[in-house]
């Protein structure tokens, strides 16, 4: 269960992820910094998935339910943000995050 200060401690740390992702954006073709990105929390995930588990048989037993609980939780968090932004189009016509959004 989630408090709403775990919920903006969650959301603080978030942002400084996503920070260093727009720093990088910079520089960087926005797919290569997404890509990066999910491959760290991929790669997070599994570190999070290993280190819970009590040895090399249990981490194999329990990898598929890791990835369905990962997989869902980030189709959850990932259809909600996309609701953020369908707002955030509705709300006006130059997005606040606009310098992000490369024009091809």
């Amino acid at each position: 269960m989630s408090t709403p200060d775990q919920d903006q401690l969650l959301r603080q740390l978030a942002d400084t992820f996503i920070n260093v992702a727009n720093d990088h954006t910079e520089t960087q073709d926005n797919n290569i910094v997404n890509t990066a990105f999910m491959y760290a929390a991929a790669r997070f995930c599994a570190f999070v998935a290993a280190s819970k588990a009590l040895s090399l048989d249990d981490f194999q037993k329990k990898q598929l339910q890791g990835i369905d609980f990962f997989t869902a939780e980030f189709k959850q968090m990932l259809e909600s943000n996309m609701r953020n932004y369908e707002k955030q189009f509705e709300a006006t016509e130059q997005l606040p995050y606009a310098k992000y959004m490369k024009k091809h």
